[in-house]
């Protein structure tokens, strides 16, 4: 076996031996019609961790660290050997439709070559060993530690910077970008410290097929007549999401506070202005 294939190996007998629920998971590994040496994985097909904050909101505390939590003990793990990944890019760090975070990291020495998504099944990415990458593959990114730090640094940095906790897990989030196995078991226990878990409210986009029962009541109201449901759609989605400001999401908590802190100042300054 050639040297520069081991690497390549080591990746996908690790992958291939434990399957872990943060993990994309290798489907098969093979040699092309050209002898290149080829692991096919399947990769969610939920949008980067990045892309989910912004459909999300500004997360609070405890969805920071459902979301934040696995990313560090997977990347804890790796650090002192007990897992062995590969490179990555902080998009490769994808929110399933679950809400669970999933790393797609690829061997060290492969390069990624084509993402297939057919209306047969699920996307599938195909990483090639480097030794003869066809045209049109593109190098391999960050070590996977590094871009697990990276997609926890977007996560904590929507984080309301008011919050407590905020300026801990900032600075353990500095220190662990030397990749150093403490400095990541500490961030990893300032995350951990900073709220109980909390459930990430998932909303992904519908199926193209999904069929949604008939509403009786709608159907007798008749058209033309006042319906309540975009109203309370539009209360649910600011209590769950936030209420939409610009690109961004305020939790109501914030927005009820920020009225408050107006209606008094307006009150004040009404009261000390009259004779």
């Amino acid at each position: 076996m050639s040297t520069d294939a081991e690497p390549f190996l080591r990746w996908t007998a690790d992958r291939s031996a434990v399957p872990d629920r943060h993990l994309a998971p290798v489907l098969s590994v093979g040699r092309t019609s050209s002898d290149v040496l080829v692991a096919e994985l399947l990769r969610p097909a939920g949008p980067s961790v990045s892309a989910a904050l912004d459909r999300l909101g500004a997360p609070s505390v405890g969805v920071a660290v459902t979301l934040t939590a696995p990313l560090l003990d997977l990347a804890v793990a790796a650090a002192r050997g007990a897992v062995v990944l590969g490179r990555a890019d902080p998009d490769d760090v994808v929110v399933d439709d679950a809400g669970a975070v999933v790393l797609c990291d690829r061997p060290s020495a492969a390069a990624v070559f084509e993402q297939d998504t057919t209306d047969a099944g699920p996307p599938r990415r195909r990483a090639w060993w480097r030794d003869s990458p066809p045209s049109g593959a593109r190098a391999a990114g960050l070590d996977a530690v590094e871009a697990l730090v990276l997609a926890t640094r977007i996560v904590w940095e929507r984080v309301d910077p008011r919050e407590p906790c905020r300026a801990g897990v900032d600075a353990a989030l500095v220190a662990a970008r030397s990749g150093d196995p403490d400095a990541l078991d500490a961030l990893r226990a300032c995350v951990h410290a900073a709220a109980p878990p909390r459930p990430v409210r998932w909303d992904p986009p519908p199926s193209v097929f999904a069929f949604v029962d008939a509403d009786p009541i709608a159907e007798r109201r008749g058209p033309g007549s006042p319906s309540l449901d975009a109203l309370r759609s539009a209360a649910r989605d600011a209590l769950e999401r936030g209420v939409p400001v610009g690109r961004r999401r305020v939790p109501v908590r914030q927005v009820f506070v920020g009225v408050l802190v107006v209606v008094g100042l307006t009150v004040a300054a009404v009261t000390a202005l009259s004779p």
